[in-house]
């Protein structure tokens, strides 16, 4: 089975152009609007803007396009556009859509929370698809619910309260998120097919994962499933699953005090060893150097 303001100010992304002028008066701002949209609904334009968008479609399906290129979303999917890329959207499906937005600027961010998670500057300035596990979902959703109810309901604390939130929801992304688009050429266009297998992936690289069985999963044979998936991705599938199985060995190495060789078998590689040869391999070090040095900073 697939597993799918400091003022306040609202923001109607599909209405841009005739709020822009005012969100620019308000740089100093964190924008967040839910919204329900018809399956019919297209913006029939891109737009940009010179902050960092978090978009979640909390219900629905979605083609956001993104400086040309499409990517499909699907109930759940968080994407994050990066100041300055133009982009769009178009719902789909038979049933309404609801998704939420929240604009911010980086510099309303705390220095020393930013200077302290490097990694997190670079989750604003790179523009893709966010896969999250069903119990992330549980939790990114308290803290959207906390938001609006910031923004409806505001006092003297809620522009505060918005920052310490957006703080939350980027450390969460950060702590339980999969950025599937990472290492691929973004000029190619992915399949659905293939993105749903990408999700998958994602989503299950604990489990044992293996070419003859997604390949059946999706209906095709595994030579040809192999080729197409090189072909929109750049990976092969091999390397597609090692390197998620590696992206949350190191969310691990640096929120866990689990050992090497629990978490080589929790992010489903088949040994310790394996998994210590192949981080060397990427890192240059050992996973239990990696972990010091990074402690250490």
């Amino acid at each position: 089975m697939i597993q799918k303001t400091y003022q306040i100010i609202f923001i109607f992304e599909e209405e841009f152009s005739a709020n822009f002028m005012i969100m620019k008066e308000y740089h100093d701002s964190i924008f967040i609007e839910q919204k329900v949209r018809v399956p019919s609904f297209i913006m029939n334009y891109e737009h940009t803007h010179n902050y960092c968008e978090i978009y979640y479609l909390k219900q629905g399906m979605c083609t956001y396009t993104v400086n040309k290129k499409k990517y499909h979303l699907n109930e759940g999917d968080i994407f994050i556009v990066k100041a300055g890329d133009s982009h769009s959207t178009c719902y789909e499906g038979t049933k309404d859509c609801e998704r939420i937005v929240i604009a911010c600027n980086e510099s309303l961010l705390h220095k020393d929370f930013l200077n302290n998670h490097p990694d997190i500057c670079h989750t604003l300035s790179t523009t893709g698809r966010v896969v999250l596990s069903e119990s992330a979902h549980k939790k990114m959703n308290s803290i959207f619910n906390e938001m609006i109810s910031e923004n409806d309901m505001p006092d003297d604390y809620s522009s505060d309260m918005l920052v310490v939130l957006v703080m939350r929801l980027l450390l969460l992304i950060q702590r339980y998120g999969i950025f599937v688009y990472e290492q691929f050429d973004s000029s190619k266009e992915i399949s659905a097919d293939i993105e749903q297998a990408i999700n998958y992936i994602s989503l299950n690289y604990s489990m044992p994962l293996t070419l003859d069985d997604i390949s059946t999963m999706f209906n095709h044979c595994p030579s040809y499933f192999s080729k197409k998936f090189k072909k929109d991705t750049g990976m092969t599938f091999k390397e597609y699953v090692n390197y998620i199985r590696l992206h949350k060995a190191v969310q691990m190495l640096l929120t866990t005090d689990d050992s090497i060789t629990k978490i080589a078998l929790n992010c489903g590689f088949n040994s310790s060893n394996y998994f210590k040869d192949y981080f060397r391999k990427r890192f240059n070090v050992s996973p239990r150097e990696y972990r010091k040095q990074a402690l250490n900073l």
